[in-house]
């Protein structure tokens, strides 16, 4: 076999070979003259026309978007299809072929990077946002929780749902000056409503009767809560009061069920209201009657549900019984009012022990002589906020009688000891006492930015007896006040009450029981600014002093300036009869007693100096930073 020579490119010497052979084999033709034949070029001839230029390496041109003609040949393979290819309109431009034009390679992934970099910090944008008002959600619910503190063994919601309430009750009202009470109310009621649900914190609570007690007209009674904690309860009784509350700044008003808005009675459009009031601008429609509910539960509903409930301290239900009946008076049901005032006093006397019951005369409503040991809290509270009724519905002879009997008990009460002073190690004004360091300081301050505090302790039930404290002392002075009020106000003529001494005043036009009414507001404004002033009386009586300075120094006022207007007519009548007054050609005819002021006048004056040094007093202590409850500088402006 012949030996096979491998496959190999041709070369420059194989075509000269084949070119020799060529000549030899064939005879030659015509002589035509030709050029002879140019060997085959090593590479493709260069392209001369438009020849590239050096890309920069720092320079970035725009051969990627429109590049020259390539050198390689043109094949039809190497084309896309002319069906395939966009077709571009001869006066327009094809949007679609050109942006594929524009999208290059490194421009597709310079937007994708951007895009990325956008997403990512949007989303960590957004996300310290909800962050932030998580923390800002946070430091709001632990500034209500503070201030009003609610019961720990309450769900997270009930508790949310309580400091909701209160905040929008009074935080909202403190910094705005008024109160969203539907917004309010809806709190309360869906607070209470969780409260009394077993299968959420309700668990323990039972029914006083099978079924319940449903009276007519006002609803179901109210729940045996003696099975569950003090704290449990005392958020219970709040909860309740707090609907009540929101319930009588409620009462008459609708919920349109088709918008479930809430809106006043004298704006719905219907029978009942021939002639509604415009709604303010920027609010809803008004609502047509057919299309509206009741908005809220009647006050006596939740009112009779407290005073029913099982479980409840004395106060607690007298405080809703003088809550009620105040209730009413405001509705102008005064006898419905003095039942629920005579109801209130009943709860305070059921509390005495056996024996102990006849503190109170049952036909006057005043309390008995001699029976300050029996005395208690509630007995003292009933009986003033029953005679003060009697006071406002004109019936001054059984108020004043009341009001005498409880001023005389609380004079019999036993004396307060003396407050205990207790000496801080920590007092700066002792030199050897150990000062804090600065990281103890700051523990501490962490340590009550960080744990809540405790949950209050439970306030005297008002069954105890009272002791003579500034407290009470400035309760003395709120009677006085309440006395001279009924005094001056009282047509009878009669001297035998018993009444600080006051100066007779021959000329002056008050009768007896007027001036004895001004002889009893001068004591009792007396009485409450030195109480006051006293360093032993803690806040809360300095709170009440400035109560009752309010309203003595503000009944002063009125008095006195009665006074002044009758004693300026008596002046003018004796002018008139004197024949005062009558031009006689020289002087004005009047004489000095005459032109000089009277002593009601002179005494205006006294209450004005007296108004002036008070406000004083109060800008003084609040400077000082001593405080004086929640009076202040403006309290008689």
């Amino acid at each position: 076999m012949g030996r096979v020579l491998p496959t190999h490119q041709p070369t420059i010497s194989t075509y000269a070979g084949e070119a020799i052979l060529h000549s030899m084999m064939y005879p030659p033709r015509l002589s035509i003259s030709r050029k002879p034949l140019l060997l085959r070029p090593l590479r493709p001839p260069k392209v001369r026309q438009n020849p590239l230029k050096p890309r920069l390496f720092t320079h970035n041109s725009q051969l990627l978007l429109i590049s020259p003609p390539s050198p390689r040949p043109q094949l039809p393979f190497l084309h896309a299809s002319s069906a395939l290819r966009p077709h571009r309109p001869r006066n327009g431009v094809n949007l679609q072929y050109e942006l594929s034009r524009l999208l290059t390679t490194e421009r597709k992934k310079y937007i994708k990077d951007q895009v990325w970099l956008a997403t990512k910090w949007t989303a960590y944008g957004w996300t310290a946002i909800g962050l932030g008002l998580i923390m800002l959600f946070g430091v709001q619910e632990e500034r209500v929780e503070r201030k009003f503190p609610s019961p720990r063994e309450w769900t997270w919601l009930s508790r949310h749902a309580w400091r909701c309430a209160k905040g929008q009750e009074v935080l909202v009202t403190e910094e705005f000056g008024m109160t969203d009470w539907a917004n309010v109310g809806s709190h309360y009621k869906g607070l209470v409503a969780r409260l009394e649900n077993p299968a959420k914190d309700g668990a323990g609570i039972t029914e006083t009767v099978e079924g319940g007690i449903l009276v007519d007209g006002i609803g179901k009674t109210g729940l045996d809560v003696s099975g569950k904690s003090e704290p449990w309860r005392r958020g219970y009784h709040e909860a309740l009061m707090g609907a009540a509350r929101a319930a009588e700044h409620l009462d008459g008003w609708v919920k349109d069920d088709t918008r479930l808005l809430v809106f006043p009675p004298e704006v719905v459009i219907g029978p009942s209201n021939p002639r509604p009031k415009p709604v303010p601008p920027g609010v809803a429609s008004a609502p047509r009657e057919e299309d509206c509910t009741p908005a809220y539960e009647s006050p006596e509903s939740i009112y009779t549900k407290v005073l029913t409930t099982i479980g409840f301290t004395t106060r607690q239900r007298l405080d809703a019984a003088l809550a009620y009946a105040n209730w009413l008076e405001f509705k102008d049901l005064p006898k419905s009012a003095e039942e629920m005032y005579d109801w209130g006093l009943d709860i305070a006397i059921s509390a005495l022990p056996p024996g102990a019951d006849n503190v109170i005369d049952p036909t006057t409503r005043t309390i008995k002589p001699d029976t300050t040991p029996s005395l208690t809290s509630n007995i003292l509270l009933a009986t003033t906020s029953l005679a003060i009724h009697h006071a406002r519905t004109t019936n001054l002879s059984t108020a004043l009688p009341m009001l005498l009997s409880v001023l005389r008990a609380r004079r019999s009460l036993p004396a307060a000891p003396p407050p205990i002073l207790h000496f801080s190690i920590l007092d700066d004004t002792d030199p050897d006492a150990p000062q804090p360091s600065l990281t103890s300081t700051i523990i501490s301050m962490l340590r009550s930015l960080i744990i809540t505090p405790r949950y209050p302790p439970a306030p005297p039930d008002g069954n105890e007896l009272p002791k003579r404290d500034g407290k009470e002392i400035c309760e003395e002075a709120g009677l006085m006040v309440y006395i001279g009020e009924i005094l001056f106000a009282s047509k009878s003529q009669s001297n035998s009450t018993s009444k600080p001494k006051s100066t007779s005043r021959s000329t002056s036009p008050a009768t007896s029981q007027e001036e004895d009414g001004l002889a009893w507001t001068r004591q009792a404004v007396d009485v409450a600014e030195s109480t006051f002033i006293h360093p032993d009386t803690d806040n809360e009586g300095r709170k009440r002093c400035l109560e009752c300075l309010d309203v003595g120094l503000g009944n002063w006022r009125k008095m006195v300036g009665k006074l002044v207007v009758a004693e300026n007519e008596e002046r003018g009548r004796r002018r008139e009869r004197s024949g005062v007054g009558r031009s006689r050609g020289f002087g004005d005819g009047h004489s000095s007693e005459e032109q000089g002021e009277g002593p009601w006048m002179r005494e205006e004056r006294v209450v004005e100096e007296r108004m002036k040094s008070v406000r004083a007093l109060l800008l003084q202590r609040r400077l000082n930073g001593k405080g004086a409850g929640d009076g202040g500088m403006l309290l008689f402006g």
